[in-house]
């Protein structure tokens, strides 16, 4: 398949998930999209279940991974730039329970980013301790379940909930409601010189 085709085949593709969700998009929608026949579009991807393989796959290829933050600065951009690719990738998260269904490498690849964002933190968390900015655990996995908060918080997350109206254009304020107890002293006054200035 040539190179053009296909990363034109998979950015069509992602956009239209993006747009209105996995399972509203069909084969035929993706070819017309594409100004090309379904037969055209089968002979490149057999199925639908093919495509949304072929771009996660390729999400996660020209995935880089962002640096460790070590401020609380650089938490904050770190959080809230996962919080963005959740919107530029709304199929991914918005279905998140679907998708892991379609395939088992499809669910092997979303725990793996899991893991993977869970490590960048508990890095990050690490560093702020040290830095006197975060208290220690008064319980033992106290900072792990803090992450695995975190973490459910960006996965369920959707720019279209209306439910929670205070966190409708971003949940950053609930995420820091979260973090913010965990704060020393000193740590609470880099959150409001860096973060909150």
């Amino acid at each position: 398949m040539k190179k053009d085709v296909k990363n034109e085949i998979l950015k069509t593709t992602f956009q239209l998930f993006s747009e209105h969700g996995y399972a509203n998009v069909s084969m035929r929608n993706i070819a017309d999209a594409l100004n090309m026949s379904v037969g055209n579009l089968t002979y490149h991807y057999s199925k639908k279940e093919d495509l949304v393989m072929a771009v996660i796959l390729d999400q996660q290829e020209n995935f880089i991974p962002p640096k460790t933050p070590a401020t609380l600065k650089e938490l904050d951009d770190f959080l809230s730039r996962r919080l963005e690719k959740n919107k530029n990738d709304d199929y991914f998260f918005k279905y998140y329970g679907e998708l892991e269904t379609i395939s088992p490498k499809v669910h092997e690849i979303q725990v793996e980013a899991v893991k993977k964002r869970k490590k960048k933190l508990q890095e990050s968390f690490k560093i702020l301790q040290q830095k006197g900015l975060l208290n220690d655990e008064e319980i033992e996995g106290h900072i792990d379940a803090l992450i695995d908060v975190i973490n459910m918080i960006r996965i369920y997350w959707m720019p279209s909930q209306e439910a929670l109206s205070s966190a409708k254009e971003s949940p950053m304020d609930c995420l820091w409601s979260i973090i913010y107890p965990r704060l020393t002293v000193k740590g609470k006054k880099a959150f409001e010189e860096e973060v909150r200035s």
